[in-house]
């Protein structure tokens, strides 16, 4: 006796169904349960197997990395969370022959990450650990190329160089766990190992209170900054708006105008504790 079919049923309006009708376009094998679309009032019913479910998750997570307006992204993030959901609810009830599932209204699945970001020191800037250092709030559903983006805007730089996460404080090309832009473009990455950043969300990198890795933007003028997650909380209503919540320090000059004036690198220690 084989095992017993899931069928996943649920509602979507018509925003959600375009977005879906979008996500085909990339490869995802959903037309015919789209076609098969039941007007409900102002919004459709589908019917999808389980596995074409789970499946179609990955694509709409794809999407929603590789989306650069934020707006939209917003909206890939909350039709992935509404069908990672749904996945997960299929699970819970076990393997009956057949769901029908409709979502009650949900608590927010959102989860907030608060991390501590300092500069320890680049070619030219003394170390400014304790000096300059932002504490930011971010979405667990962002990947670290968003992350990346947050940061160095909130010292003030440009986001204009390539840029990688890395376990060791020291000797970052030495690192067990890495994720570089590098590998996005499909340059030489540092390592084979090496992992992208367009395509890692920050819950995947970071999994604890208390884990920290370096961040180094700018191979050249090499900014390096320790990323230390200090919370993980539960976010009462769905906002992926980026926020800094705490300020301390003026940040240096990404371009000082003098590079004759600049200060000598910092060793960075391998605890990252500058």
């Amino acid at each position: 006796m084989g095992e017993p079919i899931r069928k996943i049923a649920f509602l979507v309006d018509k925003r959600e169904f375009k977005l879906l009708e979008e996500v085909c376009l990339y490869g995802a094998d959903a037309d015919k349960n789209l076609e098969k679309a039941v007007k409900e009032g102002d919004k459709f019913r589908l019917e999808f197997l389980y596995d074409e479910l789970d499946d179609l998750a990955g694509y709409i997570a794809h999407c929603a990395n590789d989306e650069e307006s934020e707006r939209k992204q917003d909206k890939w993030d909350k039709l992935n969370d509404k069908i990672e959901r749904l996945l997960k609810l299929s699970e819970n009830m076990g393997k009956p022959q057949k769901h029908t599932i409709v979502l009650p209204k949900p608590q927010c699945a959102l989860k907030c990450y608060i991390f501590n970001v300092w500069i320890l020191g680049s070619g030219g800037v003394e170390d400014y650990k304790y000096k300059v250092l932002r504490k930011i709030q971010i979405a667990h559903t962002k990947t670290l190329y968003n992350f990346a983006k947050v940061i160095v805007n909130a010292f003030g730089f440009q986001f204009d160089h390539c840029f990688g996460f890395y376990e060791n404080f020291q000797k970052y090309h030495d690192s067990k766990k890495m994720y570089e832009l590098f590998v996005d473009f499909g340059e030489e990455r540092s390592r084979p190992w090496a992992k992208g950043v367009k395509n890692t969300k920050i819950s995947q990198a970071f999994k604890k209170p208390g884990d920290k890795m370096h961040f180094l933007f700018d191979y050249g003028d090499c900014w390096h900054f320790s990323v230390e997650l200090e919370e993980i909380k539960q976010a009462e209503k769905w906002d992926l708006k980026p926020v800094i919540l705490e300020s301390i320090g003026k940040a240096p000059l990404q371009y000082p105008p003098c590079k004759e004036e600049k200060w000598p690198q910092i060793p960075i220690n391998k605890n990252g504790d500058g």
